[in-house]
């Protein structure tokens, strides 16, 4: 049985506010809505309602916001709920070197996105793999032979990694003044094995010299960030033993150096192993606050 969108009787006339008028600029309109939210109805969007794991942010009824997943991954294809364009593994991409082809297939993942989550909207169904924050591309840089991603990378080569991530996000993302979909980067940073031999990927901290993590491994994200993707997604490990997720760089280097003014969003459960694996923080409420002073 379809459930349909309904919003409640006073909503009627949300046209009024200014977050509605598209004839005002968007970053007037972002304003007035984030300046109509309370502290309650922030946390409850960064923390997708208290559900665990994965589930929608709830909605505002009061200002007409419906529900909405975050969880969507659209890497080669917006293909994890129903039907659509499933393309090729982006290790297999890497080696065509065709960076117009991958900008084409990026484009093609944003217009079906667009016309499923519309769908998915009209009918109600804020289920995982609705939204429009794809969780891609991957940019990390292949390292290690035993970790279990390696096919969702460009390779081991940080200038391929970086042009294919400019491709990938300026063919997602488009250069209209409303995007069809947005990418988000990930896993920032370092983040590339092991699996879980000799240590877990969850507990792992990779130690990085300055020049290294310079030049392997922050470059692929400085394109994304100048390519303008809206998102980056913090990595489960640590860099040298401050978790990725709780780490100074995201401030300092990514907002800061990169000019990254965009969303951090954690990889799943990876907050929770702030505490739960590094030991770095005593308690949840800690690791909540460390997280957010982080970036």
């Amino acid at each position: 049985m379809e459930k349909k969108v309904v919003f409640r009787k006073e909503n009627l006339n949300l046209g009024n506010f200014p977050f509605r008028n598209i004839s005002l600029t968007r970053e007037e309109r972002v304003v007035d809505l984030v300046n109509r939210l309370t502290l309650d109805e922030v946390i409850l969007q960064l923390t997708r309602g208290g559900v665990r794991d994965n589930g929608p942010a709830p909605a505002i009824d009061r200002l007409g916001i419906n529900r909405y997943n975050w969880n969507t991954e659209c890497l080669r294809g917006y293909a994890m709920n129903g039907d659509a364009t499933c393309f090729p593994q982006p290790i297999g991409l890497a080696a065509t070197f065709d960076q117009p082809l991958i900008k084409k297939m990026a484009h093609v993942i944003a217009v079906e996105a667009r016309a499923k989550h519309n769908n998915f909207t009209k009918h109600g169904n804020f289920g995982d793999h609705t939204g429009l924050s794809c969780f891609s591309p991957v940019i990390n840089i292949m390292r290690h032979p035993l970790w279990g991603r390696n096919q969702e990378t460009y390779g081991e080569d940080p200038v391929l990694t970086s042009l294919f991530a400019r491709a990938y996000v300026t063919g997602l993302q488009g250069d209209e003044i409303y995007l069809p979909a947005t990418a988000v980067c990930k896993h920032f940073v370092a983040y590339a094995g092991p699996e879980n031999i000799p240590t877990s990927r969850f507990g792992f901290s990779a130690n990085v010299s300055d020049h290294d993590i310079g030049a392997t491994f922050y470059k692929a994200f400085r394109e994304c960030v100048h390519s303008g993707a809206l998102g980056v997604m913090c990595s489960y490990n640590a860099i040298n033993g401050i978790p990725s997720c709780a780490n100074p760089m995201l401030e300092n280097t990514l907002r800061r150096k990169f000019n990254f003014n965009g969303y951090i969003v954690s990889d799943e459960n990876a907050l929770e192993n702030i505490d739960i694996f590094f030991n770095y923080t005593k308690s949840k409420m800690e690791t909540a606050a460390v997280a957010l002073n982080a970036g």
